[in-house]
């Protein structure tokens, strides 16, 4: 798995989708001071 800050962006570049679904997931599942978007998996 590889991540990177871009900007206000973090990219995330899992090893599967499966990973990446796991993290979605558990990111989701956590209460932030600010807004979460998720963008597609290419």
């Amino acid at each position: 798995m590889k991540a990177q800050v871009q900007g206000d962006e973090l990219r995330v570049s899992p090893d599967s989708r499966d990973d990446l679904q796991t993290i979605i997931a558990l990111l989701k599942g956590k209460d932030f001071e600010f807004a979460l978007q998720f963008a597609n998996y290419r």
